[in-house]
């Protein structure tokens, strides 16, 4: 007669151990995303909304009004992105509450919070750089600067984890991601301005 085959009690537990610490983390970044994404959509508004008035701008060739607009929307951007992270830092020990979470996962939040609340700022940037480029006919910009968050992001994650195996440098090549598009678009502004 055949026999199952014996499995062993530790790795047993060890998956499971692997297991909840692999849903522990994705509800982490569900919380985080969920809630920084609020910010996102502001900062978003802001490029929305700027650029019909950088079109009109950059149409009638007033490229000094052109560019006391933008950066007006670029201060604007960055002084909603502060404010968004004061609150969120400040707050950052009752999101996963605010999603339902277990205590352990509103604690990894709240540690986790920080890293990702440091691309907030760069994230202002490039949102209105990439809306200032489409408005001013560089759509090719535009579009660069659109998809190669990802790219980055992907790469980073190829990368990071090899130095550091923890699930923390995944986080950290998110912002990371962010912080290289935007100094992207730093650098792509200041090319074509």
């Amino acid at each position: 007669p055949q026999t199952k085959p014996q499995v062993q009690k530790p790795q047993v537990e060890k998956r499971k151990q692997i297991d909840n610490h692999q849903n522990h983390a994705i509800a982490t970044y569900a919380c985080i995303e969920y809630i920084i994404c609020i910010i996102y959509l502001v900062l978003q508004g802001v490029g929305d909304g700027i650029q019909p008035l950088l079109s009109r701008y950059y149409g009638e060739k007033n490229t000094t009004v052109l560019q006391s607009t933008r950066k007006m929307a670029y201060g604007f951007a960055l002084l909603l992105a502060f404010i968004g992270c004061i609150f969120m830092y400040l707050g950052r020990w009752h999101i996963g509450q605010l999603f339902g979470a277990s205590y352990q996962v509103n604690i990894q939040t709240g540690k986790a919070m920080p890293i990702f609340l440091l691309s907030i700022p760069f994230v202002a940037i490039t949102r209105v750089a990439t809306a200032s480029f489409y408005a001013t006919e560089k759509h090719v910009l535009s579009y660069i600067l659109t998809f190669v968050e990802p790219v980055f992001m992907f790469v980073l994650m190829l990368i990071l984890p090899l130095l550091y195996p923890e699930q923390i440098m995944i986080w950290w090549s998110t912002t990371l991601a962010r912080i290289a598009s935007a100094l992207l678009a730093i650098v792509l502004q200041k090319k074509r301005s």
